[in-house]
């Protein structure tokens, strides 16, 4: 059974300096990804971290941050990507949660002051081995646990290491998101169900060696690493960019003839609305793929009919990776929320006895794929109610997303079971934004809630029940989440109330908007 390094080495043997990734002005080869990487993973071994032990990772796109990644997978460990914008109220559950023995991270990500919140935290609050920070500043921050990269790289890293080959149930990496209650939710990936989504979804397009992919999304959103995996597991070269800039990611499809480019909805009308977007040279652009948003059937017109260029619509999940497809080469005559299974996928509809409902019902989609999750780390209780294993051994994912039942087999998309926001590209769990309000002392009780938006799909709606006479703002919200949420997490609006409706502690979201609660906006 081949492995990822299998890919790897033969791609780094045929023609070691073709690149393998680009982000922004610098690039790694095959060649140098086989080299570096087996020079770090000895550095980790140095600092002893063996098979199974877990390394986290808090930095945003960057050719370091996918040598740590895979140096880590190269000697059996599992690393743990996680949010660079994940501020002191995340990373306080997050690393005890994953049991991260050693963590790499950058020095800040856009407001977010990374090292400086890990000082806050390590060692008084958080037990952690070592913290190698990628820093310019050398100053006062470094002692026994805060190393800089000069010195992991100058002290440990001067050897190679031989590659680990893994056991079929080998768990490659920890991806994290937060739960419906606001604590972490942490999913074991396995290794070789992977490897085959990424090798099945890349043959499925017909991805070659001379691919070259442009992704929108972010190296640790589970998603983003995937679908670069279907390019580089066939030879390809993926982009990734530091911060989405519609400018700039047009300028790299153009300079590097991006043959396929990865966007959600709301990156997608970013894009359109570029100025000269006309000017630019897409021709080399075969295929985009759309995935973690809706999908409007305006857009993919604009994508398919007016730019010539196939449209690729998938449900998937940090949990399954590719679920279902909707894709314009052959689906042209349904809605893009209208998806069908992939030959290497299956899905069924579940009503709530648990048992398939009929044509044109609705239900919960639940998926095989070989690529589900084989737990929620920790959390065996989670695993157990949406993770079932069939008289095959095929595992099952009870999504929570509801769709409908068609008659040709396909489902159609019809929404989200649980209270998750989808602001943009990015998913908001509204308990854990509730969880942090709450921690400020002029806030008496909190809801949040979803309203639509024209450019982001959705907005996070703050309604605020301020103590005694105190006075709320967004913008003393906003600075308070500074270093405690992710700023995405940030509501986009706030609404004073007289008092949050509940029913046994349980908030009525549908009187929320009724003219008795709401004071004013602010």
């Amino acid at each position: 059974m081949k492995n990822f390094f299998d890919y790897y080495f033969e791609h780094a043997e045929k023609n070691p300096n073709k690149v393998l990734l680009r982000i922004d002005n610098e690039s790694l080869t095959y060649g140098e990804f086989v080299d570096k990487t087996a020079e770090i993973a000895s550095g980790m071994k140095k600092l002893n971290i063996k098979k199974n032990d877990k390394i986290g990772i808090i930095m945003p796109n960057s050719i370091e941050w996918y040598l740590i990644f895979w140096s880590a997978v190269r000697i059996g460990a599992q690393p743990v990507p996680l949010d660079p914008q994940s501020g002191e109220f995340e990373l306080v559950k997050l690393i005890p949660a994953t049991t991260v023995k050693i963590c790499f991270a950058a020095e800040k990500y856009r407001n977010n002051p990374i090292i400086e919140v890990l000082k806050k935290i390590i060692p008084e609050k958080v037990t952690i081995n070592k913290i190698i920070c990628f820093t310019e500043n050398s100053s006062d921050i470094f002692d026994d646990i805060f190393i800089s990269s000069k010195q992991f790289q100058e002290d440990f890293c001067q050897d190679t290491c031989d590659t680990y080959i893994p056991e079929n149930e080998h768990i490659m990496s920890l991806a994290c998101t937060s739960g419906s209650t606001g604590n972490p939710k942490i999913l074991s990936v396995p290794y070789y169900g992977f490897l085959k989504a990424a090798e099945d979804m890349g043959s499925y397009l017909e991805f070659s060696e001379n691919e070259v992919m442009m992704i929108g999304m972010t190296l640790y959103h589970q998603g983003g690493f995937g679908m670069g995996l279907q390019t580089t597991v066939k030879g390809g070269t993926v982009i990734y960019q530091p911060q989405f800039n519609p400018i700039t990611f047009l300028e790299t499809v153009q300079k590097y003839k991006v043959t396929v480019i990865q966007l959600t909805s709301t990156l997608a009308k970013v894009l359109l609305s570029a100025p000269d977007f006309d000017k630019y040279d897409l021709s080399s652009v075969k295929a985009c793929y759309f995935a973690g948003e809706v999908l409007p059937q305006e857009l993919a017109d604009v994508f398919a009919n007016q730019l010539g260029i196939r449209v690729i619509n998938i449900i998937g999940s940090s949990e399954t990776a590719t679920m279902v497809v909707w894709d314009s080469d052959c689906d042209f005559d349904c809605d893009p929320s209208d998806f069908r299974k992939l030959p290497f996928t299956d899905f069924k509809v579940l009503g709530a006895d648990m048992q398939e409902v009929e044509e044109n019902e609705i239900g919960e989609l639940c998926i095989f794929t070989d690529a589900v999750i084989t737990d929620y780390f920790g959390n065996p209780q989670l695993s157990n109610e949406k993770i079932h294993t069939d008289e095959n051994g095929r595992r099952w994912f009870c999504t929570g997303d509801l769709v409908i039942k068609l008659p040709n087999g396909k489902v159609r998309f019809a929404g989200r079971s649980k209270r998750i926001i989808k602001r943009g590209g990015n998913l908001v769990h509204a308990e854990e934004v509730e969880a942090c309000l709450l921690t400020h002392q002029k806030i008496a009780a909190a809801a949040v809630t979803a309203e639509d938006h024209p450019i982001i799909g959705q907005q996070i709606t703050a309604y605020i029940q301020p103590n005694g006479d105190e006075k709320v703002t967004r913008g003393e919200i906003a600075k308070y989440f500074d270093g405690r949420l992710s700023a995405y997490k940030v509501p986009d609006k706030v609404v004073l109330v007289e008092e949050i409706p509940k029913d046994v502690g349980k908030i009525q979201f549908k009187y929320l908007r009724k003219k008795q609660y709401a004071v004013k906006e602010v």
